[in-house]
């Protein structure tokens, strides 16, 4: 067994006078997930919590990826090179959207199934997703592999990809959470399936509500805009995002409340 991973930003030929019996070399571009298991290995199959030590030789535009190489290995007691990576995100929880989808799996939310590094294992069609995406910019379905490839040649360097399995006839709900308490409610179309469907939920079910609160903690937000995908057929429910710095226009002209006064209610609580 390797007891040593080297990682670098790039390509890892930079790092190839690193090799030696029991060093691992890597590129942070080998790294892989999935959320049925919520292992993160090396595209070669390796487990990163069975490495003894990391040494992150250079991050440069990996932070996302490093972010969650460095949440993976403090979980499993791997101790990462320099130390100062055991102790900090490199980024924000609520900007690596890598580690957002880990952490709602790991606390029991169902999410789509989810693939970072390498999208094999999911089956056409699917949904291709920049991290840094917003509003439903920089999202696309790709219904064959000759359309990944060619959506492949419009990826940028310096962004991170991931693919979620696609939810059929899907309503999209978006939840308003202040605190311990899911404040409003709209239904809306996806953009794989413009209904036309506009509906405001009040009361919002218990379900659904719980759903919100329960992902909003699990990624450790007090305010935020739980994003949940319900399959029109099966109705199961799976969030597909929970954002830290959400608009609420619609929920305020829809639900019939201020967002704003919710939230400074909630911050007098904690004067």
């Amino acid at each position: 067994m390797n007891n040593i991973l080297i990682i670098t930003s790039g390509n890892v030929n930079k790092i190839a006078d690193f090799a030696r019996d029991g060093v691992t070399l890597a590129s942070f571009n080998d790294v892989c997930y999935t959320s049925e298991d919520s292992k993160l290995t090396l595209k070669t199959g390796e487990d990163i919590k069975d490495f003894k030590v990391i040494y992150f030789r250079m991050v440069g535009k990996s932070l996302e990826v490093a972010t969650l190489v460095a949440d993976y290995a403090k979980q499993n007691g791997v101790q990462i090179v320099d130390s100062m990576y055991e102790t900090t995100h490199l980024l924000p929880i609520s900007l690596g959207k890598a580690l957002e989808m880990r952490r709602l799996s790991e606390k029991g939310i169902r999410i789509p199934k989810t693939l970072f590094g390498d999208f094999s294992k999911l089956s056409f069609p699917y949904i291709v997703k920049s991290t840094s995406g917003q509003k439903a910019r920089e999202v696309w379905m790709v219904k064959n592999q000759e359309e990944l490839d060619e959506l492949k040649k419009k990826f940028e360097k310096n962004k991170f990809y991931f693919a979620q399995e696609l939810i059929p006839d899907a309503r999209r709900i978006r939840v308003l959470v202040v605190g311990e308490k899911a404040v409003g409610a709209i239904v809306r179309h996806t953009k794989w399936n413009k209904d036309n469907t506009k509906e405001t939920l009040n009361p919002i079910p218990e379900d659904i509500a719980k759903l919100a609160l329960d992902s909003a903690k699990a990624v450790n937000l007090n305010i935020s805009g739980i994003d949940i995908l319900v399959n029109s057929k099966t109705d199961e429910m799976y969030i597909i995002e929970a954002n830290a710095a959400p608009a609420w226009k619609l929920i305020n002209k829809y639900c019939g409340i201020s967002v704003e006064d919710e939230i400074i209610k909630y911050l007098q609580t904690k004067i």
